[in-house]
């Protein structure tokens, strides 16, 4: 089968190549890149891709929207739109184009591939299913016989050419009809026959006269059948008919056998159905029950039959639906409303039809239904929780970047034991605990890609014992293996996972016990890898270093286990319990392309393992990937370092920092400024040694754009690129935007410092 062709829609080229891609990492061929909505019509026209990933907002006249909305309706091409807006009037202009799915940037790898995967399937299967049903049709409409469908209260569905010749009636016309209109049968003796008329074992139909439209009568012998849809539910019925000759004498009698073996097979149909069925009558007194209904209520029908329907449904549902199904009652209207059965847990959608004086009333399962809604209803949210989070995060880490930064400046110059101190030491740390909590908010709303660099399992272990808050009721033992293997890791997020972990089995052993944090390598037919859960699907042939955390609680119910990464789900009645500490744990160790799992046994406690993989055999040592390693700065006149900062108190304090650190210090405030600085100094000759920009500037020009037209000018040009968003490409990437390091908000001076220092002698 040839490769899967996807066409990229994307105005920001870095965006673009990083989509473009992941998606040849994944063995899909990417037939172009468009950057505008007129150019990706005119390369679908010409290329006739398979997928179309669309950004909502491009540059020009035409927006994502409207371009996948002229996709859609000239060439069916199915769309995935990428988009970081989710306000409610693009969502529903969105909604209209019927997309295959969302991509809420920034998206991992994973979360592109999946998207992908999912829309490829869903076209194909659309694709063949309109084939059959296009076959199936042609077949239906070809045929000598006449063939008529309806729904499952009778009215007519659907009509072939052959039937419209025997009654008379235009398939245009007799839509909507019931059956009994339009498919008007009776016996020799001119008796009304029913029009159910199943078969017998050989298939042989009946014999009966079918009055025309026109009042003539035809003979013609009928079958028909009760249409299930794939789960066996009733949908419908079938009648298939062909003229016969006229008959005579031995036909009246064959048509009265019919028609009570019509009559009687009817039951037998119901009862074939795969949901239960229900008939009542005006008063809603029950009439009827098929097999599963007495199962599903637990009576015997003859126990139902007479009964109130509403006494088989909780109070709940009759305060709720009681009025709309009286009002479909009286008015012969359809009605359908659902409800939640406490017994079994399940949940249940009742579609009452007109019968007779009463309502059938069909009841379906959509307990997994509705479990999907509510998962997508939860994603819903964390996609509205990561914009929200997103925004905030920038807001409220340069606020505390102004607040550390000032808070250790303090320190540095106070002197050890003056009163004080201990004071702005806790404010410090309090600073740094807030710091962690936005970030935990960005990763738990899918933002936090992490901020990659070469990290010592062993030296992060140590710092969370050395900085760990220990219960006196809990006993804890740290278990480093020797010779751990660096790993290339976010060590903030990293550091997260384990004070989460730590925290949950603090919680489950609410009267006190062991409390054990494992770290050790796990090569492949290592011992301890054989014992590793089955769910953390590990690579046969990698290497992982596993971090475990074991508790002595009272363990997980085994119908729990699957619901803990759940967001907001918490096995904690607190008010305080907010249900997202594993989720987070989940989503960095997915971030990092690892895994985590969760073995317990009622009364055996919890163990919960993290596999993080480990970098190539040859790349483990040395200096950290991703971080220049320090290096004594040449004797030579002060380096000079050009600021790129829109927030004047944390321009302040940077230049404040910087010169204190003996470095010569030029600050600006938008990216245009920047630029024309770095230029100006570079053609006098005295160009910057390193330039220190944020991520965004609001209208005006950002550090990524202000770098790209100084690398132009001054392709050795060295940058640090400094945010409160994580989440942004850039951060997580530098090296892809001409950056040399990464230094996330909010910072304390001593991590400026070393940074500045470190790039500057990797000269």
């Amino acid at each position: 089968m040839s490769p899967v062709r996807i066409l990229v829609v994307e105005d920001e080229g870095a965006v673009g190549r990083d989509v473009q891609n992941a998606l040849a990492r994944f063995g899909y061929s990417v037939a172009d890149v468009a950057r505008t909505g007129a150019e990706a019509l005119e390369i679908v026209r010409r290329v006739d891709p398979d997928l179309i990933i669309m950004d909502i907002r491009l540059a020009g006249p035409m927006d994502g929207i409207e371009a996948a909305r002229r996709i859609r309706d000239g060439y069916g091409k199915p769309v995935i739109f990428l988009t970081a807006l989710a306000d409610e009037e693009t969502v529903a202009r969105a909604n209209e184009v019927g997309p295959e799915g969302y991509l809420l940037k920034p998206f991992s790898d994973s979360e592109l591939q999946s998207a992908v995967e999912i829309a490829i399937s869903r076209a194909r299967s659309r694709e063949a299913l309109g084939t059959r049903e296009e076959q199936f049709m042609s077949t239906l409409r070809s045929m000598a016989d006449g063939v008529i469908a309806t729904d499952i209260v009778g009215n007519i569905t659907f009509m072939n050419p052959e039937a419209e010749r025997l009654t008379g009636w235009r398939f245009a016309d007799a839509r909507h009809r019931t059956l009994g209109e339009v498919f008007a049968i009776a016996d020799a003796a001119g008796k009304e026959a029913p029009v159910f008329a199943p078969g017998g074992s050989r298939g042989a139909g009946r014999r009966v006269a079918l009055r025309g439209r026109g009042g003539e009568r035809i003979w013609i012998e009928d079958n028909s059948a009760p249409l299930k849809d794939s789960h066996g539910s009733l949908v419908g019925l079938v009648v298939v008919f062909r003229e016969a000759a006229a008959a005579a004498g031995a036909d009246a009698g064959e048509g009265a056998g019919a028609g009570a073996h019509g009559g009687s097979s009817l039951r037998d149909i119901v009862e074939g159905i795969a949901d239960p069925l229900v008939a009542v009558d005006p008063h809603w007194g029950i009439t009827f029950v098929n097999r599963r209904a007495a199962e599903q209520f637990g009576r015997p029908d003859s126990a139902l039959v007479g009964a109130s329907f509403w006494e088989l449904l909780p109070p709940e549902a009759r305060e709720a639906h009681y009025r709309d199904g009286d009002r479909a009652l009286s008015r012969r209207e359809r009605c359908s409303f659902e409800f939640h059965q406490p017994d079994s847990s399940r949940w249940y959608e009742a579609n009452a039809y007109p019968f007779g004086a009463g309502l059938l009333v069909l009841l379906r399962d959509v307990t997994e239904r509705r479990e999907e809604q509510q998962r997508a209803a939860r994603l819903e949210k964390l996609e509205s929780l990561g914009l929200l989070a997103r925004g905030f995060a920038h807001d409220f880490n340069n606020i505390l970047t102004v607040m550390l930064g000032n808070l250790s400046l303090a320190e540095m110059k106070l002197p050890e034991g003056i009163d004080g101190r201990e004071e702005l030491e806790q404010a410090r740390l309090a600073t740094i605990r807030a710091q962690n909590r936005v970030h935990q908010l960005l990763t738990f709303a899918k933002g936090g890609a992490p901020i990659r660099r070469r990290i010592d399992p062993a030296a992060l272990l140590a710092e969370v014992e050395r900085d760990l808050e220990r219960l006196p009721r809990v006993r804890y033992r740290f278990e480093p293996a020797p010779g751990l293997w660096e790993i290339d890791a976010d060590p903030g997020q990293l550091r997260r996972v384990l004070e989460n972990l730590i925290t949950n089995a603090e919680e489950a052993m609410p009267e006190g016990g062991d409390l054990v944090l494992r770290a050790f390598n796990a090569p492949p037919g290592a011992p301890g890898r054989e014992s590793l859960p089955a769910a953390l699907e590990l690579d046969a042939a990698a290497d992982y270093l596993v971090l475990q955390v074991e508790d002595g609680g009272h363990g997980v119910p085994e119908d729990l286990l699957d619901k803990l990464f759940e967001p907001y789900f918490s096995t904690r009645g607190e008010a305080n319990a907010t249900g997202i500490g594993l989720t987070v744990c989940e989503s960095i160790a997915r971030a990092h392309n690892g895994a985590v799992a969760i073995e317990s046994e009622p009364g055996s406690g919890a163990v919960v393992s993290v596999a993080l993989p480990a970098p190539p055999r040859e790349e483990r040592r040395g200096a950290p990937a991703g971080e220049v390693a320090a290096k004594p700065e040449p004797q030579r006149v002060k380096p000079r370092i050009l600021v790129l900062e829109d927030e004047a108190l944390i321009r302040q304090l940077l230049v404040a920092n910087l010169r204190q650190g003996g470095y010569e210090v030029a600050e600006t405030a938008d990216g245009v400024e920047a630029v024309a600085r770095y230029i100006e100094a570079f053609d006098r000759g005295e160009r910057f040694d390193l330039v220190i920009t944020d991520l965004s500037i609001p209208n005006g020009m950002g550090g990524v754009k202000a770098v790209e037209e100084i690398r132009a000018i001054d392709p050795e040009a060295k940058a640090i690129v400094s945010s409160g968003y994580s989440d942004d490409p850039a951060m997580s990437q530098p090296e892809r935007y001409g950056f040399a390091a990464v230094l996330p908000k909010p910072y304390q001076p001593k991590q400026l410092l070393d940074m500045v220092r470190g790039v500057l002698g990797a000269g």
